[in-house]
Formats: structure tokens, sequence, C-alpha cells
């Protein structure tokens, strides 16, 4: 599936409205800042193709002309709606599609934030559910609206596929997930995996004597269910957990509460719906859809030893196996995918990273997927690998939208709406390192490059040969590290990040790469496997009480890592001068140093450590050597004659 052309009479702001798509990727991406149409567009869209889908019905009503042109299995449909008219291909004044190719699937991620979408798919959902307790296979929906409502079952069903297979491992990975099963008492083993499902009284039942459940039979079981909601119910039904190890749950139908918890052996599972996973899931999305589905999980345990639900991943973690699902579970159906926003409420750490995910799940498997997404983030767009981006404007109150540089792009999104914010910080690096041709030293903290540069300037009468970058989080910074794109706009300059002494030590120690320094005092470095990037640790300063909240063994250096406590203040710690900055806060086995309030930070790095003497900023010193020696070696290397 691949639109081709689009043309709209009229619809909000867009007025005489032509949009061409030129079919060389599987995703266009729609920027714009908000209220200049690109919602429009979607919510547009989803009229078109509802209407189409509808065509014969009574009340299927659309309130603009238009012309759509779109590719399926390399055949060409063009579709006019004008004066309430039909028209496919040449054919005029048609009543039906008849057989004309149409899309199997138009998929729409909503946020939540356009209320407009939300009440488009809550009315299609409505008149599906009305249909849908006898249907037939056939009468699955074409119209499929994923949102954050959908994580549990998303996971779900992905991790009930194979061990091994692609999708399993996929989430396996990205999620941190160890082992799947019901951790068995007083031990680390976990019982064969199961899929957990809750059943309640669906609408159709609701308040209706008639669907009362008494015998809990074929008669009545699962409130007389018919269709292909009873079939797929009677095939779970034979899933159900044999429970050789008798643990403790509750199951079966609970009378009380009329409802049913399901333990399925995942096993049976995969048996019974091998290589259908789409069907699978689609099964599940009509007992939602019926109001029947209230919970649906797979106990599991993460890397990190904890046991593990739905609610241990972030939106952050889970915007890329939104897209990973709907690209897995529909790669063999010709399928129009509409993603409204979709990086609207992450932070710029997930931005940045969003669209490299993205493009990393998909292969050509997902080409029979057309894929459009509208963002107003100008970090979305800076790993995005096109270098021309659709950009909505309104000129005379008309929605414009037309081809733009990336570049160019960008700026427009980032002036006047994100300036000093973190996504400006981010924005700017590439423009630092075009103009000023340094590496750059990414940090945890906001406050820490001023820092840093006071501290060199302390310490060396030479210029910084690094650009020190305020990167969010060590979890992101991480990221950078190891992103080969970021080393593409380096031009062959090292990348050098300064993690605190704390639980950034388990980012620092999880790289990848062979140890360079291994003295704490003067700082741990590693260096990344795969290319030039270097991580390094704060230097631990040698003040008896911040050296305690580190060192486990004075001998032989050994950190507490992960569990120590030194930030970037920490180095100042001990001087009159910065006494009223920290505080003893209660920690398992006495209290650490802290510094007392994130907000004071600020004012601490510009106004108090500038007055301080050279000597406090020494232990800063090994660091900076290091880094300057990568500096000059960098430099000579390039002005070797070849």
């Amino acid at each position: 599936m691949r639109l081709k052309h689009l043309h709209i009479s009229q619809y909000k702001n867009l007025r005489d409205f032509s949009l061409n798509f030129d079919g060389s990727s599987f995703i266009d991406i729609f920027v714009g800042k908000n209220g200049s149409g690109k919602s429009n567009l979607f919510e547009a869209l989803i009229e078109i193709f509802r209407h189409l889908d509808q065509l014969g019905r009574a009340d299927n009503d659309i309130g603009f002309d238009y012309t759509l042109r779109y590719e399926i299995n390399e055949q060409e449909t063009e579709i006019e709606w004008k004066t309430s008219k039909l028209r496919i291909n040449q054919d005029n004044d048609r009543k039906s599609l008849g057989q004309t190719p149409f899309p199997d699937n138009v998929l729409i991620y909503y946020s939540g934030h356009n209320t407009t979408v939300s009440s488009l798919v809550a009315d299609y959902e409505k008149n599906f559910r009305g249909r849908i307790k006898g249907a037939n296979l056939e009468d699955s929906r074409r119209f499929i609206c994923i949102g954050p409502g959908y994580k549990a079952l998303l996971l779900a069903v992905l991790l009930v596929q194979p061990e091994g297979g692609r999708a399993h491992t996929f989430i396996r990975q990205k999620l941190g997930i160890d082992k799947l099963g019901i951790t068995k008492p007083g031990t680390d083993e976990v019982a064969e995996p199961v899929l957990r499902v809750e059943l309640q009284r669906p609408e159709y039942a609701r308040g209706k004597k008639d669907f009362d459940i008494e015998l809990n039979d074929e008669s009545d079981r699962y409130w007389k269910a018919d269709g292909i909601t009873k079939d797929f119910l009677d095939t779970l039904s034979h899933c159900i957990w044999s429970n050789v190890d008798a643990l403790t749950v509750t199951e079966g139908y609970l009378s009380g509460d009329d409802r049913y918890v399901l333990y399925l052996t995942i096993s049976k599972l995969q048996e019974s719906f091998s290589g259908k996973w789409q069907e699978l899931f689609r099964q599940f999305d009509n007992l939602k859809t019926l109001g029947m589905l209230d919970g649906i999980s797979v106990p599991l345990r993460l890397t990190s030893g904890l046991e593990g639900n739905i609610n241990h991943f972030s939106d952050g973690q889970f915007q890329s196996v939104y897209i990973y699902s709907i690209v897995e579970l529909f790669k063999d159906r010709n399928c129009l995918t509409l993603l409204d926003e979709p990086d609207a409420f992450l932070h710029p750490e997930w931005q940045f990273d969003f669209l490299k995910q993205v493009f990393e799940i998909t292969d050509t498997e997902a080409r029979q997927n057309h894929v459009l997404m509208s963002s107003h983030s100008a970090v979305t767009l800076i790993p995005h690998e096109k270098q021309k981006i659709k950009f909505f404007d309104i000129k005379e109150n008309k929605a414009n939208c037309y081809d733009l540089p990336k570049t160019i792009a960008i700026k427009k999104l980032s002036s006047d709406l994100i300036k000093f914010s973190e996504q400006e910080q981010l924005l700017s690096i590439i423009n630092a390192v075009q103009i000023e041709k340094k590496p750059v030293l990414f940090t945890e903290g906001s406050t820490d490059p001023i820092i840093l540069k006071e501290a060199w300037y302390k310490l060396f009468e030479e210029d910084m040969p690094f650009i020190p970058f305020y990167a969010f989080s060590c979890t992101y910074i991480n990221q950078l590290l190891t992103d080969n794109r970021i080393h593409g706009e380096m031009g062959g300059l090292p990348v050098f990040a300064l993690f605190d002494f704390d639980k950034a030590y388990d980012q620092w120690n999880g790289l990848n790469g062979d140890v360079l320094a291994t003295d704490p005092m003067r700082g741990l470095i590693k260096k990344w496997k795969n290319g030039e990037s270097y991580a390094l640790m704060l230097p631990v300063p040698q003040h008896a009480d911040i050296l305690r909240q580190v060192i486990k063994n004075s001998e032989t250096k050994e950190t507490f890592g992960g569990d120590s406590s030194c930030e970037i203040e920490h180095l100042f710690y001990g001087q009159a001068a910065t006494a009223e900055y920290y505080h003893q806060e209660p920690c398992p086995g006495g209290s650490k140093v802290t510094f007392k309030s994130d907000k004071d930070k600020t004012h601490f790095a510009k106004t108090v450590v500038p007055q301080l003497p050279a000597e406090c900023f020494e232990p800063f010193k090994p660091i900076f050597e290091f880094i300057a020696a990568k500096c000059r070696a960098q430099e000579e290397a390039q002005t070797q004659p070849t």
C-alpha cells in the first residue's frame, strides 16, 4: 500500500489542498508548529477511508470532496468523490468499491491529545461493537486504533511468540526482560511461561439477566458469546495452564465478581496460533472492543532481578514497541498507518532516538505498510535519514504543505518555540561541531558544562580543546556514545562523556569496550569497542566523607559501583565557601553527604564555583589531560600528509 496523491476540497484549514508522495520511503513525516494543519490532514484521511469503507450504508456522509490515488500490489487506483458521486479510475457514478483494491487495514496511533481523532475512533468502534458479537471472521474491523491503552495487549501478543523469533527477541532486548513465568516461592526459578487474561462482563450483557452465567458450561460460558468471539474463547479454554508446580493463583470463573481469570500456557497458544499472531491480536482486540477484556499480562522477571509488569516500562520505551507491533503484526497486509504526534509527550532524549528505532525495526517486509507520521518536534527530525521533510505552515488562514530541506525545517520548528530548552541544547550540538571543529564532551547535568569550563580555565591557560554539552541523562549519553549518526556528524572527531559516580556507573560499566584507566581518584576511563568514543567517570575527591561514599576497599580501590554517591558538586565539598550547600542525608547504614537542593545548582555553578581557588579544581586535571591528549592526537592525524 502506497499513497500517491491526495486532494481535499475543504476540511477545516485544508482548502483546495493537494499533496503528492514520492514513494521513496515507507515513512513520510509531516512537521509544523501546533495548529498548522498536520492533525487536520490525518483527520481528513480517516474520514475518507471510513467513507469508502462504509459505502452503501445509511448515514454514510462526508462533508467534503476528495481525490485519492494509491498503489496496491503494483496496481494503481484513483478514486474521486465529487458532488456526491463516486468515480473509480475511468468508471463514473459507481455505487460501491466492488473488487477495487483497497487497504486491508487503516492503523491509527493516537496519544490522546487530539480529541477529534479520539472522537472519530470512538464513533467507528461504537458502530463496530454493535455487529461484533455474532460476526463472521470476514467482519473483523478494518480500522484499528492503537493508543496508550494497548500497552499490555501489544506486549503480551509479542511475548507469547516463540523464543528466538525476531519479535520475541526484540521485545526482550528492548525492555530488559530476562525470563517469562511466575516465580516459584522461595526460589529464583520460574514456572513455565503463561499468559494471564482477565475477562469481565461485556457491554452487550450488562444489565441483562439473559446473559447470566449459572452453569459455566457450553450453554452460558463467557456470557453466551457467539460467532468468532465464542470460537476464540473456546480455543483459549483448550490452552488452560495445568499448573504442575501447584502454585497458588486465583483462577477460573469468580462468580462473586462475575469475571474470569485465565492462566494460559504459552506453549499451547503457540501451537494454536503458530504463524497467526495478527489473528491473535485481532481476536483479543475484538474482546477489548466488546468491553470483555479487562486485563492481559505475561508474568516475567527483568534483567535487574525484579518481577515485572506493564508498569515497569515507560512511555518512552513503549513508543518503539507501538511501531514495531504495527509493522510486525501487519507485515503481510496492505496498510495505511497514521501516527499522530507519537513523540508529543516524550522527553527529548526519547524524541531523538525515536526515528532511529523506527528505521531499525523495519525492513523490506514492512514496505506494504505506508506510515504517515506527524510531529512538531525539531529533535525528532535530527536523526531522520531523508534530507527533505514535508512542512506545514499557514498562509492567509490556509494550510500549506511543501517539501523543505531537513536543516531548514529544524530551524523553523526550533525558532521561538523551544528556546532555552533541552531541545535547543541538543540542536546546537551539530551546529557547534560544524562551526568550532572540536570534539564534544557530553555531561549528565545542565550545570556541568559551566563548572567544566570554569575548571579548565582555572587549571590551564590555553583554549579549551573540546565543547562540553548537557545531554539530559546517563542513559541518553550512553546512546549518544554508540550512535553512528552522531559519529557521522562529528566527521572523525572523538566523542567523550562524563558520568557521575553514582547509578550512572552502571551505564559506564555496561558500555562494550576496553578499560583504559582504573584509578577512581583520577577518573575511570573506557573506550567504546566500535569507535572513537570515551566514557569517563567523575574523579573521586580526596575527602574522607566523599571517599566513604564511593570507595569500598581503599587498598584495592574497589568501589560501590552504581551504589556510590558522588556528583560533580561533591568535588567542592569541604570548602568554607561551599559548606552551606551540603547536608547529611539518611541512608541505609548511616548517612551520606548530598547537595541540598537541585534548584540551587545553577547559582552554585555560576556564582560560587568561580570564586574558588585553582587548587579546588585539581581533581579534574587527570581527565582533562586525557581528553586534551586525544584531541591533540586527532589534530596531528588530520594534518599528516596523505
